[in-house]
């Protein structure tokens, strides 16, 4: 049989016996296939990729996109497909209708492979490790030979010897081909020469500085080494410096590099000044949408200051962006400069054009969330005239669903000049999370939480989450479930259980007595104006035991066990961007929880509560945000009906890493027996230790906290001090874990009005935000 083969390989197609090639154009059963010239690949993966199956039907076309499908493995030199009778004869009873007696066929793929790598040596490398030269080349050990990608790898490892000074670096290679193995070694042979180093830099043409600040601009200075990667942004550097000081119509005139002795560099460079002016009058032309006093607006530089580069472009983006608000995404803007002495007056010159409108909205790169997940939460509607701002809003949106790690919305023209159709790509993170921790309190001691988290349940963006929280004076259990989306209304539905013991403080005891929760809450809320806007209502049951009542304080602290049954009613108004970090945008809440009355229940209280919190970019580092946030907290607890008395475990002790940090809730702030009013405010200022898919998963923060609580309104006083009715402050420094699913602080708090004898600072862990 393999002399017949060789001799088919040379007889011409023309001259093939009708016994040994079919001559219909098929379909035929395949009862045989045949892999011819395999050496490295293993025969599995060639029958994986191609159509032809044992017993099943062949076609004409089948053969063309095999031989596609093979070449585009990668590892192929060439494929054909040759096709002769089977000596096996049996025709499948499915096929026989069809086929009636046509004989089957034999399948013969010929392969030829790329050869194998089986070694790369680096030689002659001394000043770039081996293993760095390697991670540079597209190519390894175990791949597939391939002539382009071994030219670019090399010229990747020059540029990477460029870029550490060693430009007059050779690099070469040679392959050997071992080819009854088809097998090959190549060696990468490296002449590293000298690094070349900064000799001298001169500037001409330099009039308002000194020579010695410009060249500090540059990395390319005396005595640096040499990178042709720092070059062009030596030159971008210089220029940016006299643009954004006054020089508009800067110019780099020439800039030569000279070699000397082949290890060192000359650099000289030729500039024109221009004159310096200062900013005059924004004029705006051509703009009908809005008005010149509305643009003016957007300017971000004033009259009689400093020409500066940056500032007319952030005042061109600013306009671009209020115009693309308005469906204007075509707006052309350029400027003109009327100068009158030292003074440059800029003309906005506008051509608006025309308003587009989205066509079609979709999402792409969701794989276990449902797309309708992700449609809900996009402001922008189809039809509509396209608005930046709702673009951003819709992007920002998505992120707060928390098991998202990145969205970009990509705008896509149509044949139509005037619509665009918008893709929200979508790179989803992991919903779920089992997460333990534990710590170390100057004042509880161990403490330490067991969570499981899931943020996407059944692919719908439902929470649930079952948690432990243990130490020396907590043991809490609780499990939740929330739909933000009930019914796919913009409707929270949220459903809790709870057991939590304390072992609470009071007065100066710290373990003073024990208090067991157990209950559960209903949550209904629903949102508007695109979640600007929302009400809440909760209805909690609970049953609270205190036991375990320190004899001193047996008299203040009743034993026993009584049923509470609260509602509480929120309504909140929230502009923030990213709700579990963010950095911008406010927060408004104004609530009252009742207890009792026609509720039921042993316990008649009403709690009214306002806050508020405040978050701005002050600036970035890239896209490294640095924020300032600060929030304030005010409320009051009263009885009414049968009740004579507000119980200890309803009353505000502050301190501790939720209100005011650096003291102990043990009696530092406030009455001894807890206070039936309470203030608290909270300024941090945080910024970026890791970020990760443009999202902060670590930050530093430093605080300041200042509050207290009272008995009556009238003990309420501004006065900052030791005292028990005056004010409190605290600060200190920590570190944020900002996942969703799992947001974790860790805090040093210093207090500056102790009184006599108490501790001055301590460490909290605590699982949550603040604010």
């Amino acid at each position: 049989m393999r002399f017949i083969l060789f001799l088919l390989m040379l007889i011409p197609a023309s001259g093939f016996s009708d016994e040994l090639l079919p001559s219909s154009k098929g379909p035929w059963q395949v009862n045989e296939i045949e892999i011819v010239g395999l050496k490295n690949i293993k025969p599995k993966l060639i029958l994986k990729t191609v159509k032809a199956k044992k017993g099943k039907l062949y076609y004409e076309e089948d053969k063309r996109v095999d031989v596609e499908n093979l070449m585009n493995l990668g590892n192929l030199e060439r494929a054909g497909v040759e096709l002769i009778y089977s000596e096996d004869k049996s025709i499948n009873k499915k096929n026989y209708d069809l086929l009636g007696d046509t004989n089957p066929v034999k399948v013969v793929y010929t392969i030829q492979e790329k050869p194998y790598i089986e070694k790369i040596n680096i030689i002659g490398s001394k000043k770039i490790s081996k293993s760095s030269i390697k991670s540079e080349m597209s190519l390894s050990e175990d791949d597939f030979y391939d002539e382009l990608k071994i030219r670019d790898d090399i010229k990747k490892i020059y540029d990477k010897y460029k870029e550490k000074g060693f430009i007059t670096a050779k690099i070469d290679y040679s392959v050997d081909i071992d080819t009854p193995t088809s097998k090959v070694v190549i060696d990468i042979k490296i002449n590293e020469g000298e690094k070349v180093t900064i000799r001298n830099v001169s500037i001409s043409g330099i009039k308002s500085f000194k020579e010695k600040k410009i060249i500090k601009l540059m990395k390319n200075r005396p005595k640096k080494t040499y990178s042709e990667t720092d070059w062009n942004n030596d030159i971008k550097a210089v220029e940016s410096f006299y643009k954004n000081n006054g020089f508009m119509n800067f110019k780099v005139l020439n800039a030569t590099m000279t070699f000397v002795e082949n290890k060192y560099m000359d650099v000289k460079i030729d500039i024109d000044e221009g004159n310096r002016y200062k900013f005059g009058d924004a004029i705006f032309s051509g703009n009908s949408l809005y008005t010149s006093e509305e643009l003016s607006q957007l300017v971000d530089y004033k009259k009689g200051v400093m020409y500066d580069e940056e500032k007319l472009l952030t005042t061109i983006s600013n306009i671009q962006e209020k115009y693309a608000d308005k469906g204007y995404l075509r707006v052309a803007i350029s400027t003109y400069a009327v100068y009158e002495n030292n003074v440059a007056n800029i003309d906005f010159i506008i051509e608006e054009n025309y308003p587009i409108y989205v066509r079609y909205i979709d999402v792409e790169g969701n794989k276990s969330t449902k797309t309708k997940v992700f449609k809900r939460e996009i402001v922008q509607k189809e039809g509509d005239v396209f608005s930046m701002s709702k673009i951003r809003r819709s992007q920002e949106k998505i992120f707060n669903l928390g098991f998202i790690d990145n969205v970009e919305p990509m705008i896509n023209p149509t044949n139509s000049p005037d619509t665009v159709d918008i893709v929200f790509d979508v790179t989803e993170g992991k919903p779920g999370m089992l997460t333990a921790g534990a710590g170390l309190s100057s004042r509880d001691g161990l403490v330490g939480m067991l969570s499981i988290s899931h943020m996407n349940l059944f692919g719908l963006a439902q929470r649930l989450s079952l948690s432990w929280n243990f130490g020396k004076k907590v043991n809490d259990y609780s499990v939740s479930w929330t739909d933000p989306w009930f019914m796919d209304k913009p409707t929270s539905l949220g459903l809790s259980l709870f057991n939590n013991r304390t072992y609470n403080s009071y007065s100066t005891t710290s373990s003073a007595y024990t208090e067991k929760k157990t209950g559960g809450s209903v949550l209904v809320g629903p949102r508007f104006e695109d979640d600007k806007y929302a009400l809440s209502f909760k209805y909690t049951y609970e049953r609270v035991k205190i036991t375990d009542v320190d004899d001193i304080y047996k008299d203040r602290i009743a034993e026993g066990t009584s049923v509470q049954s609260s509602i509480s009613i929120d309504f909140t108004r929230d502009t923030r961007d990213y709700i579990w970090d963010p950095t911008r945008g406010t927060k408004l809440s104004l609530g009252v929880e009742l207890y009792g009355g026609l509720l039921g229940g042993d316990m008649d209280l009403y709690k009214p509560n306002i806050s508020y919190s405040y978050n701005k970019k002050l600036f970035s580092l890239g896209d490294w945000p640095f924020v300032f946030s600060f929030a304030s907290r005010f409320g009051f607890v009263s009885r009414f009906g049968s009740t004579k008395s507000v119980p200890v475990y309803e009353k505000y002790f502050l301190g501790g890493a939720d209100s005011i940090r650096g003291y102990e809730n043990t009696g530092q702030i406030g009455p001894d027996d807890g206070g039936k009013i309470y203030s608290v405010t909270n300024f941090e200022f945080k910024f970026p230790l890791a970020r990760e898919k443009k999202r902060t998963i670590v930050q530093w923060a430093f605080f300041f906290d200042i509050g207290n609580s009272w008995n009556r309104f009238d003990d309420i006083t501004t006065k900052i001090g030791s005292e028990t009715n005056y004010l409190k402050t605290g600060a200190g420094f920590g570190i944020r874990f900002t996942t969703p699913a799992f947001p974790i602080r860790l805090d040093w708090g210093y207090g500056f009005n102790h009184k006599t004898g108490e501790q001055l600072s301590d460490i909290y862990f605590t699982l949550g935000n603040l604010f």
